[in-house]
């Protein structure tokens, strides 16, 4: 007894090494080196102050969405995940704001939702199966399937992955409590589901997922109907779950004032056609577009937006047959339920769980590669499944199986060299963005983001190329006309900024940034008091818009407005503390008018916000030179040098500094510096390093004397 003991263990040790090495296969082994925040990761995470501000703000992360704006703003999605929220944001406290360890938690929390998978069809009771076969190839295929890349190697995939946990604790629960009917294991469920809804929504679906493996577990497939229903009514944890998720979705609901996200076109075009049929149709294919990136994850995209799905708009669209299939699949399944037991539980946690994304209500995207990744979990069991109904009851038996046998280590070869070279895409946004284009070349979203990523990287010529793209293929896409126009603007080409700037504003007339950009346009110009009625615009759209208080301070100051100019600049970094643009003209001005006190007192207030922002260093640096507290100002101007320490002007001043304090061999090298760091440019640093070589020699010859 003893033996098979430590037979059962080893083999139980060695079944879960195997499941951690395909793992770390697929996703590790050196592949998160170099990786960096891409995508949604920027805004969930880079861009929120939620994240990313300590001490830790606790009444932001419970009344903001996901991406950082107020849960009742109109602009909110609604995305509620405070706790998913508030791991980012402990990370960050931990281990700084860098991707490579945030994605490696991802990793782990990947490995472990696998091992639970495992010992989850373990504990199954499916007779037409061997469970222990199905355990290890299923949570294999979970394993290395490439449809999950986007959940793990994107950051924000995290609320998949915690959805997947604790929707994978609660069936384990489910299976073991299994015959018990006490509210306690109901109660406990129903809790676990409260705690992952703060992960993911879609958590809500948790509940059904058990009473379908609780329905199945205890065989009442077997019986009739009417015996079914009147055992069903009486469960009391099937009244608990019932009534639980009424409770948890009144009370979502409640929290975010019973207010529907609304989403622009190119984020859900189906959503948005105006014609049912359409409608209805698409959603159906959509359907089956996702069973088919699980099938067969070839084309796989981070955003499939626009272009990438072409609307069904007619019954004989032949692309309605995928549809006609899966759903003759579904009704041959139903018509077998009793003979199949395993294959319908399988497709029930498939099914399930994808509800919320399903289009039953409205969601922000098309297809959403990461919400597949807790489905993923039914389309493993049922594909294993069938395989190995096929494995077992084969009548050929030798050769039959050693053909599916080499089948099946060829899918997972596959599986794990495709999955793994996806994973190489999400390491950063150039990467990402050109495979994206490989999939949906005319996704007018993708060569919007391209054209964004040229711009941030200063390749103009590519951004104006893959904007115009955008717009051929979408005309009315605002968002692409608006920063056409202002990549116009920063090449002095006014008149063309303010034409495309204002097709966005057709497209979309409640576009705060846009009005904003128009007042900025028009302030180029000279339109001063036309500025002032587009920021006025964007306010109205957007009241608490911390840029646009901060731009309308600059057009009172280009109207020599000074007093208006610092109200509004204060404004801003009211509603924003890390407006960067805003300190630093509250500063100058301050240094500018006298005021070097006020000025230092200021940037004390900005360095708590922004401790490592060059530009309010720099600033209360010279205010400190000015003041004669070289010792200090020398340490703040080491600091900005340390920061960006290929930037002319800070050695150039930091020369001045040294010149000022007459250590005068401390100044040479500094306006050396300056000099060979960018030669052309560097007057300042020349003419005082001549000044100062004149003068020393001066001296050197009245000495001499």
């Amino acid at each position: 007894m003893l033996g098979l003991t430590h037979k059962a263990a080893l083999h139980s040790m060695v079944c879960q090494a195997i499941l951690v090495l395909i793992c770390l296969v697929c996703y590790g082994c050196g592949g998160l080196s170099g990786a960096k925040f891409v995508f949604d990761d920027t805004v969930a995470i880079v861009k929120n102050r939620d994240v990313n501000t300590l001490p830790t703000n606790w009444t932001a992360i419970f009344t903001h969405d996901f991406w950082g704006a107020s849960l009742l703003s109109p602009d909110s999605h609604k995305s509620f995940r405070p706790l998913t929220t508030l791991m980012f944001h402990y990370e960050f406290a931990l281990l700084g704001l860098t991707a490579a360890h945030m994605k490696f938690l991802n990793l782990l929390l990947h490995c472990v939702n696998t091992l639970l998978m495992w010992r989850l069809v373990r504990s199954l009771y499916v007779p037409e199966v061997n469970t222990e076969r199905w355990a290890i190839l299923s949570a294999a295929l979970f394993a290395a399937h490439p449809i999950h890349t986007e959940a793990v190697s994107g950051v924000v995939g995290r609320a998949e992955l915690m959805f997947g946990m604790i929707h994978l604790l609660c069936l384990l629960l489910t299976v073991a409590n299994t015959g018990k009917y006490g509210p306690q294991t109901g109660g406990l469920i129903m809790f676990l589901t409260a705690v992952g809804m703060l992960f993911k929504e879609s958590a809500v679906t948790i509940p059904m997922s058990c009473v379908l493996l609780d329905y199945f577990q205890n065989g009442y497939f077997h019986l009739t109907l009417k015996d079914q229903w009147n055992l069903l009514r009486s469960r009391i944890s099937y009244l608990v779950y019932f009534i639980g998720t009424l409770g948890l979705l009144t009370a979502r609901l409640w929290w975010q004032d019973f207010e529907t996200p609304t989403f622009n076109e190119v984020d859900n075009p189906v959503a948005h056609n105006e014609h049912i049929l359409t409608r209805g149709l698409s959603q159906h294919y959509l359907l089956v577009m996702n069973i088919w990136l699980m099938l067969c994850p070839h084309w796989l995209c981070y955003d499939w937006a626009l272009g990438c799905v072409k609307l069904v708009t007619s019954i004989w669209d032949l692309r309605l047959q995928g549809v006609i299939g899966f759903y003759s699949l579904v009704l041959v399944a139903l018509m077998n339920f009793r003979r199949l037991p395993g294959m319908m539980l399988a497709l029930g946690l498939m099914v399930i769980p994808f509800l919320p994304a399903s289009g039953i209500i409205c969601v922000g995207f098309v297809i959403a590669e990461r919400t597949l990744y807790v489905p993923s979990i039914g389309f493993c069991l049922v594909s294993i499944y069938g395989f190995l109904y096929c494995y077992d009851n084969s009548t050929v038996k030798s050769l039959w199986r050693t053909a599916l046998q080499v089948l099946l280590m060829l899918l997972f070869t596959v599986m794990m060299l495709r999955t793994r070279h996806r994973a190489t895409d999400w390491l950063n946004e150039e990467q990402l963005f050109k495979s994206a284009l490989q999939v949906c070349p005319d996704n007018a979203k993708v060569h919007y983001n391209i054209a964004r990523l040229a711009t941030d990287t200063g390749n103009n010529t590519k951004a104006f190329q893959h904007y115009h793209k955008a717009i051929e293929l979408y005309p009315s896409y605002e968002s692409a006309l608006m920063n056409l126009g202002n990549l116009y603007r920063e090449h002095g080409q006014l008149a063309s900024a303010e034409d495309y700037i204002r097709l966005a504003l057709q497209a979309y007339p409640e576009f705060p940034a846009a009005w904003m950009n128009l007042g900025i346009v028009q302030s180029a110009q000279g339109k001063f008091e036309e500025a002032l009625a587009s920021y006025e615009k964007a306010l109205k759209y957007r009241a608490n818009f911390a840029v646009c208080y901060y731009n309308m301070g600059n057009l009172y100051l280009e109207q020599k407005k000074y007093a208006d100019a610092l109200h509004h600049w204060r404004h801003a970094v009211g509603l924003n503390p890390r407006e960067s643009k805003a300190w630093a003209n509250i500063l100058t001005m301050l240094d500018n008018r006298g005021l070097q006190d006020d000025a230092l007192r200021l940037s004390d207030q900005a360095l708590l916000h922004l401790p490592n922002e060059v530009s309010i260093l720099f600033i209360r640096a010279n205010v400190l030179g000015k003041l004669k507290h070289y010792i200090e100002a020398e340490s703040v101007y080491k600091r900005v040098i340390e920061l960006e320490p290929h930037n002319m002007l800070y050695h150039t001043n930091l020369g001045v500094l040294y010149h000022r304090w007459d250590k005068t061999q401390e100044a040479i090298e500094a306006y050396r510096t300056a000099i060979s760091i960018n030669a052309a440019r560097a007057t300042t640093a020349r003419e005082n390093l001549s000044k100062l070589l004149k003068r020393l020699e001066r001296e050197a010859q009245v000495i001499q004397r």
